[in-house]
């Protein structure tokens, strides 16, 4: 097929030539010459035309039909197809069936990995609020940790001011146990027990609440008042109550104030009873006070406590 096309094309070429070389002759020839030159030009062309190949047949139609204005012609060119190629297709044969199945397994995939990225857009959030709540707990815990190195630093002083304090405490303690040091607090006793010879009785009152104060006793109170029912003073030592009469006597304290005191406890519902006096005890009010159970602080046992709290 290729060799007729190329023959072909050459017999083409070879009447075009001859059609020109008569073309050029025109000027020379006579009249009669031109009609048969021009008779054997469009015989020319009609060979041409008959002999041309099928392809620029085609481009010539498409030419004319361009030029002169009419429906345009669309010149194609077919391919030949090589004869070893073969083509399956079978595989390609796809009904509408199973294009719309295939088609709805693509969506459903497709909506899957949706699902999934929302998933997972999910988890970055809520690991994204775990990540803010973690740093929140190490700035805590930082905080924390800060407090408790400000805690040892104040331990760390502390225990130095502890230290500091049994050293001054074991100073005072050998300073006191010297036997010049004991005479002089027992001198500040007396002079402080003679003064207290001249108080009334209201002083002496507001004296023991002071007294018992500064000896360690809580919730120490006065009475005040005419029926006081036998009890001047109350005070509380840890679970234990006391009642305290307080008698400011230049005499012996005799049995009526064993006896008051205890009216006074039973009244006031405390659970000790104590006479305070400073003076002694006549010795009713001693065989009174062991019946009673009722503890007699004495001249001496005032002095004692005179000098536990002198500083």
């Amino acid at each position: 097929m290729k060799t007729w096309n190329t023959i072909r094309r050459c017999l083409c070429i070879l009447i075009a030539i001859s059609m020109i070389t008569g073309i050029s002759e025109f000027k020379t020839s006579e009249l009669n010459i031109w009609i048969t030159q021009i008779l054997s030009i469009f015989t020319s062309l009609a060979l041409i035309y008959i002999i041309m190949p099928s392809r620029e047949r085609n481009l010539l139609k498409t030419i004319y039909f361009n030029l002169t204005g009419r429906k345009a012609f669309i010149f194609k060119v077919k391919y030949n197809q090589h004869k070893n190629i073969q083509y399956d297709n079978s595989n390609v044969k796809m009904n509408q069936e199973t294009f719309y199945q295939q088609s709805n397994n693509y969506s459903k995939q497709i909506e899957q990995m949706r699902m999934q990225k929302n998933s997972l857009e999910e988890t970055i959030d809520s690991m994204t609020a775990y990540k803010q709540k973690l740093s929140q707990q190490v700035n805590e815990i930082n905080k924390v940790y800060q407090d408790l190195s400000y805690v040892k630093n104040e331990k760390s002083e502390l225990l130095t001011e502890i230290d500091e304090l049994k050293q001054k405490a074991e100073q005072l303690k050998t300073k006191t146990s010297s036997h010049q040091y004991i005479e002089f607090l027992n001198f500040q006793a007396k002079n402080k027990l003679k003064e207290i010879d001249g108080f009334d009785g209201y002083q002496f009152e507001k004296l023991t609440c002071k007294l018992l104060t500064k000896l360690g006793f809580q919730d120490v109170k006065s009475t005040k008042g005419s029926s006081d029912y036998g009890v001047d003073v109350l005070a509380k030592n840890g679970e234990t109550t006391y009642g305290f009469q307080c008698k400011l006597y230049s005499s012996p304290v005799g049995i009526k104030a064993v006896q008051e005191v205890i009216s006074g406890v039973e009244y006031y519902k405390c659970k000790k009873a104590i006479v305070i006096s400073n003076s002694y005890f006549t010795p009713h009010a001693i065989s009174a006070s062991r019946e009673l159970n009722v503890d007699l602080w004495n001249r001496d046992k005032l002095l004692d406590l005179l000098t536990e709290i002198i500083e």
